[in-house]
């Protein structure tokens, strides 16, 4: 008899403990259901350990527009557009912190070296403009997508 009370008491006891981890991981799960509808958007998480500068690009209805810059650190993540995405296509240009390319694609756009938003991304040069290559990431219509960054 003793012995089958001490396994109730054990289930009780576990239950007991387990309550709060239970609804600790319940708050947690609901947190992050509502900060990750909070937070639509398009995401960078630089997973290298060097600092990158990123420029995104996209249609609007007066041609691709291009903005840059925003700087990722080793390790952390950084929202390039907040708020639902509308387009099925983004394009990245990813550099190091010396001006090194460190994402190719097949997309050739127009930067500036200081921070800027563009219009038109051809005929970069004759209009005093930087041609950079970006990396297209297709969202499948997803109103948010986090692109990843990692470097062997």
């Amino acid at each position: 008899m003793t012995q089958a009370y001490w396994k109730l008491g054990n289930r009780y006891s576990a239950w007991r403990l387990l309550k709060p981890s239970i609804a600790l991981a319940s708050f947690a799960c609901a947190l992050l259901v509502w900060t990750s509808t909070a937070s639509a958007g398009l995401k960078i998480c630089n997973g290298s350990l060097d600092l990158v500068n990123v420029a995104v690009g996209y249609e609007t209805e007066d041609g691709i527009r291009t903005e840059g810059w925003w700087t990722v650190t080793a390790n952390a993540c950084t929202p390039l557009i907040q708020g639902d995405l509308s387009q099925k296509k983004y394009y990245l240009h990813v550099s190091d912190g010396f001006g090194e390319s460190r994402l190719t694609g097949d997309v050739t756009l127009c930067i500036r070296e200081e921070k800027f938003v563009l219009y038109d991304g051809d005929q970069c040069w004759q209009r005093g403009l930087i041609e950079a290559d970006f990396y297209q990431v297709e969202t499948e219509g997803a109103r948010d997508w986090t692109v990843l960054l990692s470097y062997d």
